[in-house]
């Protein structure tokens, strides 16, 4: 989010340079982390899943730096950049998959390692579009710090919303539970990707924006985001039960109700993502914070609750709840009318004109 505001602000490739090098320095961090969680959380895992697993947190801060890529694309209101960069992890996530499942060789190793494919493969994408090395001048690495830290709570909270279920669930339902609750969570986030591209349009004239123009603004960008979830989720959820079962063969056929459950919880964060984009463009960081936190502990206390009795049916449950409370959290904080954010006729061709708009 720094990087993001100051990047619309002032010389990009600068800020950009910083936040790179601090992406290598967090590596031995990773590392650290990587190993720590081998000894502890992934030991249930057989020796081949646990290595892929411990390189897969190793390299995190290639996801660190293809979202401040991402984050440089929104400043420069290149949109079409930020849902190419959106799109690429899951989809070369499930195009892997589906080949593996195709020939038969799926594994968690293997999954795994489509997902580390997806991630590389973005943070490749993301140096691509924005053309910057860590070569050359830089703003002040302690600056950059120091002011990212009022977005920290909300980025740390986000974070592991998205994936920190994925990790607890190992051991409250088992290893095949959670197989098929990873595969379907991960194809029900699919649409998100669209919410983020949303949001991204949204940020850049809030950020710009006073008064009651802001607060029309943001009104806009919450309806926009609804319609769109209106749109996507029940296509997306068409999608899911004709071709998961056909794609990935019978056995994932018991994921396709998982995986209705995380659409709904993907049209709550969707809407989510573009209030929170509303509000850290006006400078509201800490009620970000305060909302990522709130509903990452109620989705996790849900998880310890309904995960051990009804398996990946029960998680999924718990995190469309909690993305659920993030977004009347959201929406509460912003303080805009019920009357205008109930989405109109013209919301729904403004969402898609949105997607496809800038550079």
């Amino acid at each position: 989010m720094e990087v993001r505001r100051l990047s619309a602000t002032s010389d990009a490739k600068r800020v950009l340079r910083a936040a790179r090098i601090l992406c290598i320095l967090a590596l031995p961090l990773s590392i650290a982390a990587a190993i720590v969680f081998g000894q502890t959380i992934f030991l249930e895992l057989d020796p081949t899943t646990r290595m892929v697993a411990i390189i897969g947190v190793s390299l995190s801060p290639l996801m660190m730096s293809w979202s401040c890529d991402v984050s440089v694309l929104v400043a420069h209101e290149r949109y079409r950049g930020v849902m190419v960069m959106q799109l690429a992890q899951p989809g070369i996530y499930v195009i892997i998959v589906i080949a593996l499942s195709l020939l038969r060789i799926a594994s968690p190793a293997t999954v795994l390692i489509a997902s580390l494919c997806g991630t590389t493969t973005t943070f490749i994408v993301g140096v691509y579009l924005t053309r910057t090395s860590v070569l050359g001048p830089h703003v002040p690495l302690a600056s950059l710090m120091k002011n990212a830290v009022r977005f920290a709570g909300s980025s740390i909270a986000e974070a592991a919303s998205s994936r920190l279920d994925q990790v607890l669930v190992l051991p409250l339902i088992g290893s095949f539970q959670a197989g098929i609750y990873s595969v379907a969570v991960t194809v029900a986030a699919v649409p998100l990707s669209f919410g983020q591209a949303l949001g991204a349009s949204f940020f850049r004239p809030i950020a710009r924006a006073e008064g009651i123009n802001r607060r029309d603004l943001q009104a806009a960008a919450l309806r926009s985001a609804s319609a769109l979830a209106l749109m996507s989720i029940p296509l997306m959820a068409i999608a899911i039960y004709f071709g998961l079962p056909v794609l990935f063969g019978e056995e994932y056929a018991s994921s396709v109700p998982i995986a209705f459950v995380s659409l709904l919880g993907t049209a709550g964060m969707m809407t989510a993502y573009v209030c929170s984009m509303a509000l850290g463009a006006a400078g509201r960081g800490t009620v970000m914070s305060v909302a990522q936190i709130s509903s990452l502990i109620l989705g996790i206390a849900l998880l310890y609750v309904l995960g051990p009795i009804y398996g990946a049916v029960g998680a999924a449950v718990a995190s469309s709840i909690s993305y659920f409370t993030l977004l009347v959290i959201l929406v509460c904080a912003l303080r805009i009318p019920f009357e205008l954010v109930i989405p109109r006729r013209h919301d729904f061709a403004d969402s898609i004109r949105r997607l496809f708009s800038g550079r």
